[in-house]
Order: C-alpha cells, then sequence, then structure tokens
C-alpha cells in the first residue's frame, strides 16, 4: 500500500484496575459480529500484510544501524529515526486496516489479523495486535490479552516510564490535556476498556475495538466517545507507545531495536 494514500487523515476517521479476560472491554457479547458497515475485507487484509511486510522490512534495517551505531549520539539518531517511522506506520498504516471489525469477548476475540474469517477482536487484543504487526515481540499475546490495562501500560514504558494519570474529569477536558502530550501513539485504560490513542497536535482521536456503539474498531474524536465517558467516574491512564519526538518510549524502542520481548 502506497505510504501517501495510507496517510489519509479520511481514512483513520483513529488506578482502576480492570478486569481480566479480555481487559474487561465492557459489557458481555457473543463472538458473533456486528456493526453498521461492511469493509472491503480483502482489500484491509491485503493493506494490513503489505504493512507489515514493510515494517518487517525496515525493522531489519533500523535494527543493523542500531547495532552499528558506537556513540550515544549515533544511537540517539537510531532511536529518534524509529520512533518517527513507528508512530507514522502504526498512525497511517497499520490501524486503518481494522477499522469496521467486530468487537466481541470470548474465545474467538482473538484476531491476529483485520476482519479474520471466524474471528473477532477484544480491546486488549486488539493493542497486542497492533504491536506485534509494528514488529514488537511480545512476551506473552493471550497474557497481554487478559491483562489488566494499567499492567499494560506499565509492561510497556519501562521501570522509569510515565503513566500519566487524569481523574474524574470531562472527556472535552482530557482530549485538551492530553493535546498538550507529544505527537504519538499511546495507550489508554480505561475503567472496563483499553485502547490507543493518536495525537497529531490539536487532534486527539480514540482508536479501539469499541463496546459501544456499532461495537467494531473504531476511530473517533476522543473528547466525545462514549466509551471516554464513561470512564469519567473512575478517571482514565495514559501512557506513550510510541511518539514523533522520541525520548518518552526510548526505552520501547530500545526493545524493539534490539528485538527484546515486552508486555505482561
Amino acid at each position: 500500500m502506497g505510504r501517501n494514500a495510507s496517510r489519509s487523515r479520511a481514512s483513520l476517521a483513529l488506578v482502576a484496575a480492570l478486569v481480566t479476560a479480555a481487559s474487561g472491554c465492557g459489557n458481555a457479547r457473543s463472538d458473533a459480529g456486528g456493526g453498521a458497515g461492511a469493509p472491503d475485507v480483502a482489500a484491509a487484509a491485503a493493506a494490513w500484510d503489505q504493512a507489515v511486510d514493510d515494517v518487517a522490512a525496515q525493522h531489519v534495517t533500523l535494527s543493523a544501524a542500531w547495532r552499528a551505531a558506537t556513540t550515544p549520539a549515533e544511537r540517539a539518531a537510531v532511536r529518534d529515526r524509529a520512533s518517527r517511522y513507528l508512530t507514522d506506520v502504526i498512525t497511517d498504516e497499520l490501524l486503518p486496516p481494522w477499522l469496521g471489525m467486530a468487537w466481541g469477548l470470548g474465545k474467538n476475540s482473538t484476531a491476529t489479523r483485520p476482519h479474520q474469517a471466524g474471528k473477532t477482536i477484544a480491546c486488549s487484543y486488539f493493542v497486542g495486535a497492533v504491536l506485534q504487526g509494528a514488529g514488537f515481540d511480545l512476551r506473552d499475546r493471550f497474557r497481554l490479552g487478559q491483562a489488566a490495562a494499567l499492567n499494560i501500560q506499565k509492561s510497556l514504558v519501562g521501570g522509569a516510564g510515565k503513566v500519566h494519570r487524569f481523574l474524574s474529569i470531562p472527556p472535552a477536558e482530557l482530549k485538551e490535556h492530553l493535546a498538550a502530550l507529544d505527537d504519538g501513539v499511546y495507550v489508554i485504560g480505561l475503567d472496563v476498556h483499553v485502547g490507543l490513542v493518536v495525537i497529531r497536535g490539536a487532534d486527539v482521536r480514540f482508536v479501539h475495538a469499541s463496546y459501544t456503539g456499532d461495537q467494531v474498531v473504531t476511530d473517533e474524536p476522543l473528547g466525545s466517545a462514549q466509551a471516554i465517558a464513561n470512564s469519567q467516574r473512575r478517571g482514565y491512564f495514559v501512557s506513550p507507545l510510541v511518539t514523533a519526538t522520541g525520548a518518552a518510549d526510548d526505552w520501547l524502542i530500545e526493545r524493539w531495536l534490539e528485538g527484546d520481548p515486552v508486555g505482561p
């Protein structure tokens, strides 16, 4: 899939301990798919496969550059290249193919590819699938898929990483706080849910396997998302995944460059 075409914003249109068993992900629902629209499944799967292949090739290139770097400045430059690359490729190429896939719970909610036949996707398994597509070596994707959101977040930021806590503020106010963070992709933990937040300047979007509305993978403005509003009383936890300016994600980027396992 061409990078320019995939970067259309129209195509991406992306403690409270959460219960285990697929991070809760809202109220129980059968594994049968649902949703208002019928996505082009074949095109989405092809776009995903091409993006994953492209990531794998770039992963090899950047990992080689990381091994060849001999000074702190050279290593920082490679980390920054990897951060910018992963921020763009996750936002523009890995997330869009999932849009419209049915959310669900239970044994069939563990898809590894968009619109996988016979599968739905639970919220935490969606986060894990995107991480795997981006080339991260997950220690155990099933453990991640069943972990509380805060445990997932802590496992992805390292010992010195920052998990931002926002207590009982309205979604619109949360959006303004997040817009002040570096551009990038973040993990957000809610009362019974987990998903990804994409920040580009003042544009803050929530991309998640949604248990609300049409109950499909959805990209929506964070400030008006029902799942965000549902968590207002208990608050929100936000942690960096990959950021365009680096630094906040250095620990995780180094795990990616070195091929080390991550996750709970």
